[in-house]
């Protein structure tokens, strides 16, 4: 059962960490932590053990000059303030250990009577290499398995490499000259398009069916992408991202066209239904509908009842950067459609670049992994992860 900070200076000490501009470290070990009551900076310092070289924070002999700790000599409200900004801090930047991926050979079924009694039977032979087939005991059936690219004239290779192009930010154009120059394949853009919006709406599903397991500091923020509006020069909506801190995983993507409370609870909730737990702390700006939206969605589900921290600035942690990196990857690709319509919407944009995000995409902060492998969903993610999506998510 989790456990709720039920110590009042605990709980005080949160209050003191959500406003920005009130724990400011002036030292290696000193913090002036700003009063509740007064104008005032208390002054908060850390001692370790002379003998002992490991600076454990369970192990630091911890003094305040406020008057709560000089009368009582307990650990006060400035104290637990300043251990949990460290503890946010130290929560961001460790990394945890992928789990060993364990894979499984589905059983094979009769695609018509569903069938398990099933045998290998002989090998077709087709333009891009060789398929097994198979015959059903039961009705006879012969068939070969699906692996996403039946009756598709190109291969899984060039469907893929096409995929994983667009999504790094280079144009449908630039695309169809690449495969005919390197592949001496020749693909229009209109058939690239639809490659896209085929896949996107197949991976999609297939990305909700596991849950993550995520780490307890999330990071909420939002980006804007132009939306073709007739009548309109620049109209667009804002995406809102919300990702984990220690995995990267990218835990909700909502297009909204406003920025209110109610548009601010839609990637919540959605986090809610992806992740296995519920955060100590939700990072975020100074967006004024966010305090009354994490208090609708998540107060009193973790050990912190009110886990929402407004960051004080892009310098002190805990802070906003890493989803500025992931805006940045967004941009990469926005700022080549420049703007969406019919073609490819932005509600199917930002679900494929959370598929990407986190199932593709390797990322440096977690040692060249993908965020899915540390999230502990069980997928093998090596070698073309792209043809490993879509051979999943057909099955």
């Amino acid at each position: 059962m989790v456990r709720q900070f039920t110590d009042p200076r605990e709980l005080r000490g949160l209050a003191i960490l959500s406003q920005p501009g009130t724990v400011i470290q002036t030292g290696k070990n000193v913090w002036d932590v700003r009063s509740q009551s007064k104008d005032a900076y208390y002054t908060v310092a850390r001692f370790f053990p002379e003998d002992r070289k490991a600076k454990i924070l369970s192990q630091a002999t911890w003094t305040c000059t406020c008057p709560d700790f000089l009368t009582r000599h307990t650990t006060c409200k400035h104290q637990y303030a300043v251990m949990l900004s460290l503890k946010l801090a130290g929560d961001i930047e460790e990394h945890s250990t992928p789990a060993q991926v364990e894979e499984s050979e589905p059983n094979i079924l009769c695609p018509v009577c569903k069938s398990e009694n099933v045998i290998k039977w002989g090998i077709r032979k087709t333009t891009f290499g060789e398929n097994q087939r198979f015959r059903c005991h039961d009705c006879g059936h012969r068939f070969v398995i699906d692996r996403g690219f039946c009756r598709m004239k190109n291969s899984p290779k060039t469907i893929t490499l096409t995929l994983d192009l667009y999504f790094k930010g280079v144009s449908q154009r630039k695309i169809a000259d690449l495969l005919k120059q390197f592949e001496d394949v020749s693909v229009s853009q209109p058939t690239i398009l639809e490659w896209i919006k085929k896949y996107l709406k197949l991976l999609a599903k297939y990305s909700e069916k596991y849950k993550a397991d995520v780490g307890n500091i999330w990071h909420c923020d939002e980006t804007t992408v132009f939306i073709k509006k007739e009548g309109e020069k620049k109209y667009y909506q804002w995406i809102w991202n919300l990702m984990d801190a220690k995995t990267r995983y990218l835990l909700a993507c909502q297009v909204s066209e406003t920025r209110y409370v109610k548009d601010a609870r839609k990637p919540l909730q959605k986090a809610k239904e992806v992740a296995l737990n519920v955060p100590d702390a939700i990072v975020t700006d100074g967006l004024p509908a966010y305090p009354e939206a994490i208090k609708a969605e998540y107060y009193g589900l973790g050990r912190i009842q009110n886990p929402h921290i407004r960051l004080k600035d892009f310098e002190t942690k805990p802070n906003n950067n890493i989803l500025g990196r992931l805006n940045g990857t967004f941009r990469e690709r926005t700022k080549v459609v420049r703007s969406f319509d019919s073609g490819i919407g932005a509600e199917e944009f930002a679900t494929g670049m959370q598929t990407y995000y986190n199932y593709i995409r390797p990322h440096q902060g977690i040692g060249g992994l993908v965020p899915a492998q540390l999230a502990n969903i069980p997928i093998n993610l090596t070698g073309n992860r792209w043809e490993t999506m879509i051979g999943l998510a057909v099955k």
